[in-house]
This record gives structure tokens, sequence and C-alpha cells, in this order.
């Protein structure tokens, strides 16, 4: 009797346990993708001068949303801002001012899905918004006056690109070492068991830079935990590795260290 209930309870557990494995399986990339549309018609709002546009491959007919804002003096280059899960770029379009009262332009996209730009939002489908970037980016500026930044999911699109493309150098804020080590993280290695369709291997993009890459990451992160992003830390070395004590994953531009170091790398 014993038996047959032991039995029982293992099936139970073995049930319960696949049925949360192919869960997670098929609803991770709603997890990681989080985008918020916009209607054709929306009009942005910043308080700053800028540009919209829409960059096109013909090849596959992706069609993506940019927003540009130049810098107010003679520029010393570009940054290409790749932005994180949620949102759009009405939100991120207000970053801009810390990279252009530097003295630089800045080139945001919304990925397939998010905000205006049509499609839908994949790793492959990232990536080729970031390849449309680069490309609008190497037609007006040489490579050395290209600056790659990527925020939270946004650090996975940036590193794939600097992978693959000459720049100035590569700056990720709040970044992980691969999609699957968060979940890990979060939900338990037990979870976790199959590869997931979406995976973001920063660490092993960040091994195909051949020029500075610099972090910045909070200790009281709770969406990519500091402890996650720690991974990255012998990729770039400990004088790269910016600690912002006290910062969680959204507010690390409210810190005096952040500003500091970003105007350092931006000199």
């Amino acid at each position: 009797m014993y038996l047959s209930i032991a039995k029982k309870m293992i099936i139970y557990l073995a049930v319960g346990y696949l049925s949360a494995v192919s869960l997670l399986y098929l609803l991770h990339e709603r997890i990681v993708f989080q985008p918020d549309r916009l209607s054709p018609d929306y009009a942005f709002r910043f308080d700053q001068p800028f540009e919209e546009f829409f960059l096109d491959d013909p090849s596959n007919g992706l069609q993506v949303n940019a927003l540009y804002f130049p810098a107010p003096a003679d520029a010393k280059g570009v940054i290409l801002y790749f932005h994180g899960n949620a949102d759009n770029l009405q939100r991120w379009g207000g970053y801009a001012g810390d990279f252009t009262e530097l003295g630089y332009h800045v080139l945001a996209v919304d990925y397939p899905g998010y905000g205006k730009s049509p499609g839908t939002p994949s790793e492959e489908n990232c990536y080729r918004s970031a390849a449309l970037a680069y490309q609008w980016a190497r037609k007006r500026y040489p490579a050395e006056k290209i600056i790659i930044y990527g925020r939270s999911l946004g650090s996975g699109i940036a590193s794939w690109l600097a992978a693959r493309q000459p720049a100035q150098q590569l700056i990720l804020e709040t970044p992980f070492p691969n999609i699957p080590a968060v979940f890990r993280y979060r939900a338990s290695a037990l979870l976790i068991p199959l590869p997931l369709k979406t995976s973001f291997p920063v660490a092993d993009y960040l091994n195909q830079v051949d020029y500075p890459v610099t972090i910045f990451h909070g200790t009281r992160d709770l969406i990519i935990p500091y402890k996650v992003a720690l991974a990255l830390h012998p990729t770039v070395g400990a004088d790269r590795f910016i600690t912002i004590a006290g910062a969680g994953h959204k507010n690390l531009s409210d810190y005096a260290l952040y500003h500091e170091n970003l105007g350092r790398l931006l000199n």
C-alpha cells in the first residue's frame, strides 16, 4: 500500500515537473519580449530635437522605426542605443540627453513588434535591427566614431553587433551572461533543463569583441541580479566592470558614479 502511494506521488511530481518545464519553454519568449506597440500616427514628444524615420531591409521586408537625436554642438561621434525588453522609443528616447549633452549623436531603434516597428519580436529580428542601425551609422561615420550601447536585453543585441562589426567601444548597462542563466537563477536550475529558443549569449559574444568593453551594474538589481552579471566580470576585467552600489535595474542614471564614468568614457 505504502509503495503504491509512493509511486503515485512520484508520478504526480514528475507530471507537475514536466508541465512546469513545458509551460516555461512555451512562454519564456513572452517574458523576454514585452513590447508596447504604438499606432502609426503616434507623435513622439521629447524636450530636445530629434528626427524620426524608418530603416528598411528590402531583402526580408524588415522595417525598423528609428529616432535620431543630434548633439547640440560639434559631435564626437554617434551612439547606437539598444534598449531593454519592454516599452518603446517614447520611453527610451528620454535617455538620449545623457549622451547628447556629452557631445554624441544618438540613434535608437524599436525592435520588430515594438512601438511603430511592424513584425514580431524575436532574437533574430533584434539582431537584424541592430545590423540596420549599424549600416545607417557606417554610411555617415567611420567605425572609430561609433559607440555601441546596450541596456538590459539590449546588451545581448549590442554584444552580438560588437562581435561582428568594428567600433570605438561597447558599453553595457545591466547586462546578463545569457538568457538561460537569468532563468536558472530566478526559477531554479531544476526548472530549466531544456534549451530555450531565446539565448542572447552575451558572454560568448564578448569573447569575440576586440575593442574596449565597459559594464555598469547595480548591486540591488532585482531583474538581472548582480550575482548573475558577475559572470561577465572576468571577461572585461575589474577596472571595466563598474559596480553602482545600491542601484537597481532601472535607476543607474540616478547615481553620480554612473554619470562620472560615462563622462570619462565619452570624453
